[in-house]
């Protein structure tokens, strides 16, 4: 019999929110803010736009070129839209051709096959309400599709993609003329500034070559950054030389700067090449079972690679292991330079981890070299991939305008979002009652506004309406009322309705946000979009393409630019679900296409060359495992741009790596990885550790800063001068030849002795000092507690007593971190990671309520009051508030 008073209950688990981003970003790789800022910037594309394609077949993304997003043609990749995995993807080695007539007269024309496909479990936030729907969590499985991506052997720069030369400068003082120097004309501008960067634009001479740059970054003297300048170049044929003061060659003057290169996707089966860091690696051997969620084998002995040891491995063959309750990625791995820190000999193979993303990244991916198998194939592969991770860039597609052989040329991407989910519809309906999230005014069709005063009479709508609420003005008279502008048949219209009659709806509510399914009426759909066929809220729209378009009597893509422009009816459009066969299953001989013979009657050459490339973009029926899909091939298309914009959680406040960097201003990029890391844990989890208003987030840091201190130390330091020792802990102001025996005399770490402080000497401090401290829960010296339980984390958690609390409080809260249970008394090192160092700090801000005392104000008596509980004994009360007026004044979190 078991006794009901020690039954737990498992908590409920919460699956987490999956993170989303928009396919591309700008050319100076920010983000865009918003779907509007993103279709203003695709708003030129001139043909690929949702729904309908070429010779009126459904269309179900859309396409991104060069036209509107140039960057990602080198610069920039195309991004994943939200975290998943990689099920299914085709890579050609080089552009495919195809051929347009025959003989003398015949025309090759490039394109590409190459796509990604991606899987994605969709989890929305749970309710928090108290009821019935308390922590439900809608659900939704879906793919994203990536098509016309560049082929293998392009990711390298041609000598036409290729910028022009650029370079730093190394050496200061070298002068900066008009001209080349002993020109016609030519004067001194003046001294050239260590550090400049130019732009090679022109080159004289042949013995001493002067060159003309265009100044980049720097400084040199009577010219500014955007101008132009002749230097020495070159002398002999080698970079030209920097002399010492006695005239003695010191080095070149200038190093080049290497131009980009395209990023290659982690996710293709092949040979990669890695740089291990920024931390060592250890290694382990082969584990028992090589499959996904099994366990890691154990490690080899202690040994661990130094950072920049390179390594090898197979990305086809990278499985997801279990270490220390922690799933990893990892791989078989073999060792081509480099080594371990310490002893011990690394064995011809190894298992190690190979993630190289944030927040644990273990390695730099430098190179993938895919099997010449893998190419011009479907490969099935199941790998997890990030909003954001690289997909490919835009491929060359010459695709036929007509009969006459005349084609275009750009380069672009084709981007789809669609679902098999058969509780598509129960999802558009929120079955968990969410209310959080964006907020949106509705209003119904048939809805009555009164008109502002001293207008009188009201505005009557037509239309359904779902306007975000942060965006509708508030009008008060006296009552507050909601003052709406909507837009409908081309004219402005607002009024006023009152606070307490408004419908307020979520993001989650997307049926009542106005997205709608629409698929054919017709039993026999093949692919041809029909309007005749479709609902009668369909068939308004369609039409209005046309007269918003260029109103030449009928629908085609050339309406698309201008209709869309219209606000009222892309926001219609682009929430159309569309219900129709994907464009990626049959081939030209079957029947979904049997309308393309009688449609291009007349162009044989075209219908010809068209049929081919049907044949070569098709993959439909090679997908399997994870990527299953319908075989009928009928799917639920969503406009990727819209979709993201909406099912999206889009934080009031998100912490970012520009923001860490000015709480440790002092730290290098090699930090970068542990500051992004503290971001994206905080980020998780804003709400849940009381981080959600500027002050408290001040007040948390002004601690955390004064606790790690400036290199932003998770464990606490044990090199102690002797005479602080003594003044510090009782146990040396009583044995006071035991703090000159472990502490440094006066020059780290040198000891009275002569010697210097080690190893041993750090444990011995930590025992004495903490050790058989009650407060802390310590055991007696003997025990070795002081040491164990040291202090770690952002806040320095200390103790035996506080490790245990935090380990109770993180295991009531498991459905926040699930798969990952841990008893921190047993594996307290577990908090110099970056990730349970946050969550500690986390624990101790919100169990001691220390954000109440951060309600109490920007105020020095806040900052001690929270200090009280932190460190009562400090002697950084005075630091920890020049903490907090900096962070606050300077609006670090606002």
């Amino acid at each position: 019999m078991t006794d009901s008073s020690t039954q737990s209950t498992t908590p409920e688990i919460i699956v987490p929110t999956i993170k989303f981003e928009f396919p591309i970003r700008k050319s100076d790789g920010k983000q865009f803010k918003d779907a509007e800022e993103i279709y203003q910037a695709i708003g030129t594309e001139t043909s690929g736009h949702y729904l309908l394609g070429n010779n009126k077949f459904w269309h179900g993304g859309i396409h991104i070129s060069d036209l509107s997003a140039p960057q990602c043609v080198l610069q920039e990749p195309v991004r994943c839209i939200a975290d998943g995995e990689v099920v299914a993807y085709r890579l050609s080695k080089d552009y495919l051709t195809s051929t347009f007539g025959e003989g003398e007269g015949s025309k090759s024309l490039k394109y590409t096959n190459s796509f990604c496909l991606v899987r994605h479990e969709y989890h929305s936030p749970p309710n928090t309400e108290e009821g019935a729907n308390k922590g439900k969590q809608n659900k939704l499985t879906f793919y994203s599709l990536y098509m016309h991506l560049l082929p293998f052997d392009r990711y390298p720069l041609s000598p036409e993609e290729a910028p022009n030369q650029r370079i730093k400068m190394i050496a200061g003082g070298f002068t900066a003329r008009s001209d080349a120097k002993g020109e016609p004309g030519c004067h001194t501008y003046g001294a050239i500034a260590a550090g400049t960067e130019f732009e090679i634009l022109e080159k004289k001479g042949t013995v001493e070559v002067y060159a003309k740059g265009k100044i980049l970054k720097g400084s040199v003297a009577g010219r500014s950054v955007g101008q132009e300048a002749w230097f020495a170049y070159k002398k002999n044929g080698e970079v030209y030389p920097r002399t010492t003061t006695g005239g003695a060659i010191a080095g070149p003057s200038w190093f080049e700067v290497l131009p980009p290169q395209r990023e290659k996707p982690n996710y293709w089966h092949g040979k990669v090449k890695a740089t291990v860091g920024p931390q060592p690696l250890p290694i382990y051997s082969a584990p028992a079972i090589q499959a996904n969620g099994q366990n890691a084998g154990p490690p080899v002995g202690s040994i661990a690679l130094v950072a920049t040891s390179v390594v090898t491995f197979d990305s086809e063959k990278v499985v997801n292991l279990n270490i220390a309750g922690e799933t990893r990625r990892m791989a078989e791995c073999t060792l081509i330079s480099g080594g371990p820190g310490g002893g011990g000999a690394v064995p011809p193979t190894f298992w190690a981890c190979v993630e190289n993303e944030l927040p644990s990244p273990a390695m730099r991916w430098d190179t993938v070299t895919p099997v010449d198998e893998a190419f011009e194939k479907v490969v099935i592969t199941s790998i997890g991939i990030k909003a954001g991770n690289p997909i490919g860039y835009l491929g060359l597609m010459e695709n036929l305008l007509d009969e006459s052989g005349e084609a275009t040329r750009k380069h672009q991407v084709h981007i789809e979002v669609f679902t098999t989910d058969q509780k598509l519809e129960e999802f558009l309906q929120n079955p968990a009652g969410l209310a959080t999230g964006k907020k949106f005014l509705r209003l119904s069709a048939n809805k009555t506004l009164l008109k502002k005063p001293p207008q009188t009479g009201v505005v009557e709508l037509v239309s359904d309406h779902a306007i975000e609420l942060s965006k509708v003005p508030i009008f008060k008279n006296p009552d507050e009322w909601y003052e709406p502008k909507v837009e409908e048949d081309g004219q402005s219209k607002t009024g006023l309705i009152a606070k307490g009659e408004a419908e307020i709806i979520s993001q989650h509510d997307w049926e009542k946000l106005g997205f709608r399914i629409v698929k054919e009426s017709s039993a026999v759909a093949d692919g041809f979009l029909d309007p005749d066929d479709m609902p009668e809220f369909f068939k308004g729209l369609y039409s209005d393409l046309d007269r918003l378009g260029n109103a030449d009597g009928k629908v085609t893509p050339e309406d698309f630019p201008k209709a869309l422009q219209n606000a009222e009816l892309r926001s219609h459009w682009s929430k159309l679900i569309a219900y129709h066969p994907t464009e990626w299953k049959d081939t030209s001989s079957e029947a979904k296409w049997g309308r393309l013979p009688q449609i291009l009657e007349g162009s044989p050459k075209t219908l010809a060359h068209e049929k081919t490339r049907i044949d070569k973009l098709v993959f439909w029926s090679e997908l399997s495992g994870k990527a299953e899909v319908p075989a009928d091939g009928l799917v639920w298309h969503f406009h990727p741009i819209e979709f993201i914009e909406y099912i999206k959680v889009k934080p009031k406040f998100e912490f970012t790596l520009d923001m860490m960097k000015k709480i440790y201003p002092g730290l290098g990029p090699s930090k970068y990885v542990d500051l992004q890391a503290i971001a994206d844990e905080l980020n998780a989890n804003i709400d849940f550790f009381k981080l959600d208003t500027p002050l408290r987030r001040s007040h948390f840091f002004a601690q955390v800063m004064q606790e790690t201190g400036p290199t932003l130390s998770v464990e606490e330091s044990f090199l102690w001068k002797a005479t602080s020792l003594i003044a510090t802990f009782s146990y040396f102001s009583n044995n006071p030849s035991a703090a000159h025996a472990l502490g440094y005399q006066t020059v780290k770490p040198i000891k009275a002795d002569g010697t210097s402080v080690t190893q041993a000497d750090y444990v011995e401090v930590a025992n004495r000092a903490y050790g058989g401290r009650a407060q802390l829960g310590n055991g007696d010296y003997a025990t070795g507690d002081g040491w164990k339980f040291r202090g770690r984390g952002l806040k320095q958690l200390t103790g035996r007593v506080n490790y245990r609390d935090f380990t109770t409080w993180y295991r009531s809260n498991l459905s926040r971190w699930p798969n990952e249970d841990h008893d921190f008394i047993e594996t307290p090192d577990l908090l110099v990671q970056m990730k349970y160092a946050v969550r500690s700090a986390g624990y101790f801000w919100v169990d001691h309520n220390l954000h109440i005392r951060a309600d109490a104000g920007p105020t020095e008596a806040a900052v001690d009051s929270i200090t009280d509980i932190v460190n009562y004994n400090t002697n950084s009360r005075v630091a920890r508030k020049e903490n907090f007026k900096k962070i606050w004044e300077g609006e670090y979190f606002k």
